[in-house]
């Protein structure tokens, strides 16, 4: 499907209802004592990572921060939102601030509450994607079920940086603009020492990767890709059960990940294998795409 430009015609963002950009200055005047999701220093932190797109309600001290999704300035996102009376003008404001920057879309994710329909309309934004999200509580018996590997799988990490440029190529060629990974993205990933990249190979090419993040007694995949002319050979299959032998032998005795709704490959491949869906978990990606002509086009094995 085609997700067209929604531009609206928004107003000066700092001219409407009160409503001003947040700067770091500011953060001592909010009303963020006791937030559920904020610590001592946290909004400064989050704030200038996208500088004049949070905005507050200096009268009421609403706010609402907005941080680069996934590591991409291009796509930022609502990352905490305090705002009762105000929330359309914050949002609206942030808006327009993120499409005077150059933005190329602006996605509120509903992970942590869940908002009224006519929230999102009243802001112009559509449904972008429902994520549904898989557990398989008995690894062991999806690690029986295959014998022989055909890929070799190398461990990506700082000293890998030409394997790791394959791996991004391949990143953007499997999965659609909105999901890519952007370089700043993977190289966080490989300084974390509780996550995992890993590259399929096979005479000499790179077939698969796959990602995960390791927790206590549990892990989740974060991503697995399969170069779009290797797919239905079987390597989705291999990949995924590396991925599943790794974070056991890392002690994992649950792992979860999540997928598009409309992703009926994965799907199909996760059920498969014995991972069921946990339902309380899933939720939806809403947004604006400003750039007209931005395609959302189903492109090779995601995960």
């Amino acid at each position: 499907m085609m997700l067209r430009g929604l531009t609206r015609g928004r107003s000066d963002p700092d001219a409407d209802n009160g409503v001003r950009t947040l700067t770091p200055a500011d953060i001592d005047r909010l009303a963020i004592r006791n937030h559920p999701r904020l610590e001592e220093g946290d909004a400064e932190a989050l704030v200038i990572q996208a500088p004049g797109l949070s905005k507050w309600h200096p009268a009421s001290e609403e706010f609402l921060i907005v941080t680069p999704w996934r590591h991409r300035a291009e796509i930022p996102a609502v990352n905490v939102m305090s705002a009762f009376h105000h929330e359309d003008a914050l949002m609206a404001a942030s808006m327009a601030s993120a499409e005077k920057q150059g933005a190329a879309a602006f996605v509120l994710l509903e992970t942590y509450e869940t908002r009224q329909p006519s929230f999102y309309a009243r802001n112009g934004m559509r449904r972008l994607e429902t994520i549904v999200t898989y557990e398989l509580t008995q690894p062991e018996s999806f690690l029986k079920q295959m014998t022989q590997r055909r890929q070799q799988f190398v461990k990506l990490d700082r000293q890998t940086a030409e394997l790791g440029e394959a791996v991004l190529r391949l990143d953007h060629v499997a999965f659609p603009w909105l999901w890519w990974n952007s370089a700043e993205e993977f190289s966080n990933c490989l300084s974390m020492p509780n996550i995992d990249v890993w590259a399929g190979i096979l005479d000499g090419n790179i077939v698969s990767y796959v990602g995960f993040t390791h927790f206590w007694r549990w892990s989740h995949l974060d991503r697995i890709a399969i170069r779009p002319d290797a797919q239905r050979q079987g390597f989705g299959r291999e990949a995924l059960h590396f991925a599943v032998e790794r974070m056991f032998e890392r002690g994992a005795t649950r792992v979860g990940l999540s997928t598009q709704g409309e992703n009926a490959a994965s799907r199909n491949l996760y059920e498969s294998v014995g991972f069921r869906e946990t339902p309380d978990h899933n939720y939806d990606v809403h947004g604006v795409v400003f750039e007209p002509g931005r395609s959302y086009i189903e492109q090779g094995s995601r995960g």
